[in-house]
């Protein structure tokens, strides 16, 4: 009777030790995961700090605390720098560890730094710059206006920059230099680059934004001569109206 009055007792004490070493267990799990975290976010901030020093940015990078998404982790972080005066902000909402070959002293130089256009540590500069530039500016004026006469409003006009283009970087590479020379440090000379000079050149991609798109203006009905090459796409500000797709060789 005495062995039959003990097996409750034996249950319940198992039953807590099991209990205790699970969440043993999870809280050494939650543990290794804050330091993993740590630690990472630590090489990262060190990396990508070190990267803009080694090639030639001269301004500060201020880091946004980690985000945990599950079982990954957010980082992200600003860079800022002063031209011209007045001080320039780029916001990168991911971050990750560099590879090998993501470092400055691979990016030091104009035909370096052109040749890493699309990297994600730089790609927002030239995004930036090309976007702001006086000659897009005077393209999108050129495409509201020509959008108009044929009864398209056009709210806004996006632009890609080329991907894998030679020629792109060739010409980006010499505007580079040639910006170095005339002593135009701030961002390395990449806020001086105008997309005037770039317009004939292939690859460029276009996002035209109407207020309304009816069937009949299909890209290929437009009159688009005298527009500069590239990839055209046409899509509307009012839902389930579609979009449409034209190339300009």
């Amino acid at each position: 009777m005495n062995i039959f009055k003990q097996i409750p007792f034996n249950i319940k004490k198992w039953v807590g030790y099991l209990v205790r070493a699970f969440f043993t267990v999870v809280a050494l799990l939650i543990c290794f995961l804050f330091y993993f975290t740590n630690q990472e976010e630590k090489k990262i901030q060190e990396q990508i700090s070190g990267f803009y020093q080694e090639a030639g940015f001269k301004g500060d990078v201020s880091f946004k605390a980690a985000e945990l998404h599950g079982i990954s982790t957010k980082y992200a972080y600003s860079y800022q720098e002063g031209v011209q005066g007045k001080t320039v902000q780029f916001d990168f909402p991911y971050a990750s560890l560099l590879s090998k070959e993501e470092i400055g002293r691979n990016y030091d130089t104009a035909e370096e730094l052109a040749q890493h256009y699309n990297s994600w540590l730089v790609a927002p500069f030239f995004e930036r710059a090309f976007t702001e530039s006086q000659g897009f500016q005077q393209l999108k004026q050129e495409i509201k206006e020509r959008f108009h006469q044929q009864g398209l409003e056009v709210s806004e006009v996006g632009l890609n920059l080329p991907i894998q283009n030679p020629d792109f970087e060739d010409q980006l590479a010499r505007d580079l230099l040639a910006a170095e020379k005339a002593g135009e440090t701030d961002l390395r000379g990449i806020l001086t680059l105008d997309y005037a000079t770039y317009r004939q050149i292939k690859g460029f991609s276009f996002t035209v934004t109407v207020t309304s798109l009816a069937k009949e203006y299909e890209g290929k009905h437009l009159d688009v001569s005298g527009l500069p090459p590239g990839n055209y796409v046409i899509e509307s500000d009012t839902k389930n109206e579609g979009s449409y797709y034209f190339e300009i060789d």
